[in-house]
């Protein structure tokens, strides 16, 4: 996620400004001859400059076009960009790397930027049912926005771009997630910061097919919001669905003030189609709350009974500080109907899982990505599949350059053959070339990538959490924002992955 500023201190919430990437492409990868690989892969995407200045390429999002091209969305600081020349290097920009789901063979890749270094990011990335995408992102650019504007860009499944745009009227505003809906625009949530105090508030927005604001609408935090909630307080949106009636479910993270000290809480809303609030709850105990604010993701599902299913990391309020993943059944109205925590710790020393993604699968049961450092006492890519109750199916971990090198998945999707994908990053601890690249890793059904070493099976247990669930309430604004034109421009790029397996 990326920071409101890049020197926003440190209690402070980030601002999520997700960069829609421009993706125009050609298809000369295509008209290579190469070795067509099949089934699972594990590949990291890496570009080191010199050994002062290190690898720097991360995976954000990615989805799945129609046509089965797997799109990466991630970030790159060190590849010339399109405005590079010999008297003028510009490095870096929002960087999609698109693969065949058979094998991850190269079918294209674009860096998308200003003239400038690396002031474009990726946020997320979403399918269309034309058969396209659209991306919410960041663009820091642009003098509008003094804290980052949010970027938006539809395109088609070429990657040609058919509209961008600039979120511009506050100090900073951007989305999270975004999702198409029946009338062929789309809604995004995220946050918006009105003033230089950088206090975010939770934000939704409407977007029509042609790419118009139709219209948004801002939550702020208040003394009232829920017990133990403060003005000015930060509060964000991180993950939103559709529901059966035609509105939406937003999950989200709030500031919280407890007798311990300040920690964050797990926030959900029930919204109309139009916005406007029908309930929101707030959820934490007093051993367990909210993860990180600005780390790690909340997925949210409606489920076939009218309730949800809802996911991300809870943290411990007092040292050691453990986090988990963790799956919160809820009935239609917020309810807690169980809830369960993954993870673990090896000797109070390793004690973190923090969750990137969480998907519903086809057969009913939930699979949630992340990292862990539990298991080889240095940060390994985690992946572990549910019941519909939460019972553990299977886990696995996942390395990437190295076992030893640190390593996680960021996002993650079910793919169209019944298997998963999961983008993030990769570090090797070489102490020259190091640094995160690009990591992307495409499994079976049961989380295998064959027989690669870089995949080894865990063993926890679903431990019990005492999350409880309060009235929230945030007055709904409406804030000033509005679409501005932008013009960001991308380079076809052609760097070769680390292929891990096959």
């Amino acid at each position: 996620m990326e920071t409101i500023s890049k020197h926003a201190p440190a209690s402070r919430y980030t601002l999520s400004i997700c960069a829609i990437v421009v993706l125009t492409t050609t298809l000369e990868f295509a008209a290579q001859k190469q070795h067509v690989a099949s089934g699972p892969f594990n590949k990291v995407w890496t570009v080191a400059l010199s050994q002062y200045n290190q690898a720097d390429e991360t995976g954000n999002s990615l989805t799945q076009l129609s046509n089965g091209t797997i799109v990466a969305g991630g970030n790159d600081a060190n590849q010339h960009n399109y405005c590079s020349t010999h008297h003028q290097p510009y490095f870096g920009g929002a960087w999609l790397v698109a693969v065949t789901s058979s094998g991850g063979n190269n079918v294209w890749q674009r860096l998308y930027s200003t003239c400038a270094n690396a002031q474009q990011s990726t946020g997320v990335v979403a399918h269309t049912s034309d058969g396209g995408f659209i991306l919410a992102g960041g663009d820091f650019d642009n003098p509008a926005c003094g804290g980052g504007c949010g970027w938006f860009a539809k395109f088609d499944s070429t990657g040609s771009i058919s509209w961008q745009h600039d979120l511009t009227g506050a100090y900073g505003a951007g989305a999270d997630a975004i999702t198409p809906v029946a009338d062929g625009g789309y809604v995004a949530v995220g946050n918006q910061s009105p003033t230089f105090a950088e206090i975010l508030q939770g934000l939704i927005m409407k977007i029509s097919a042609n790419g118009e604001l139709q219209w948004c609408a801002a939550f702020p935090e208040s003394d009232n919001s829920f017990p133990g909630a403060f003005t000015g307080g930060n509060f964000t949106f991180g993950s939103l669905q559709l529901t059966q009636d035609g509105g939406y479910i937003v999950s989200g993270v709030a500031d919280a003030r407890f007798p311990s000290g300040y920690a964050h809480v797990l926030t959900i809303m029930k919204l109309d189609a139009t916005g406007h609030v029908q309930w929101s709850k707030a959820y934490y105990g007093t051993v367990w709350a909210s993860g990180p604010a600005g780390d790690g993701k909340y997925p949210i599902f409606q489920t076939a009974d009218g309730g949800y299913i809802f996911s991300g990391t809870v943290q411990q309020l007092v040292s050691p500080f453990q986090e988990l993943f963790f799956l919160l059944k809820l009935d239609a109205n917020g309810g807690i109907v169980w809830q369960k925590g993954y993870g673990g710790a090896n000797n109070y020393y390793d004690i973190s899982a923090e969750i990137g993604g969480a998907v519903a699968a086809a057969d009913g049961g939930y699979v949630m990505a992340g990292e862990s450092n539990v298991f080889l006492q240095a940060t390994t890519g985690w992946m572990l599949k549910t019941d519909a109750s939460g019972n553990i199916l299977w886990q696995k971990l996942y390395t990437g350059l190295t076992a030893q090198g640190g390593n996680e998945l960021d996002d993650l999707i079910q793919t169209s053959d019944g298997g998963y994908a999961a983008t993030g990053k990769s570090w090797t601890p070489d102490p020259t070339y190091g640094g995160p690249g690009l990591w992307l890793v495409k499994t079976d059904n049961n989380g295998n990538i064959g027989t690669c070493s870089c995949m080894q099976n865990t063993n926890v247990t679903p431990q019990p959490l005492d999350l409880n669930v309060f009235k929230a309430t945030f007055a709904r604004t409406t804030p000033s924002l509005t679409f501005s034109a932008v013009n960001i421009q991308g380079k076809t790029t052609s760097i070769t992955p680390t292929t891990i397996y096959p």
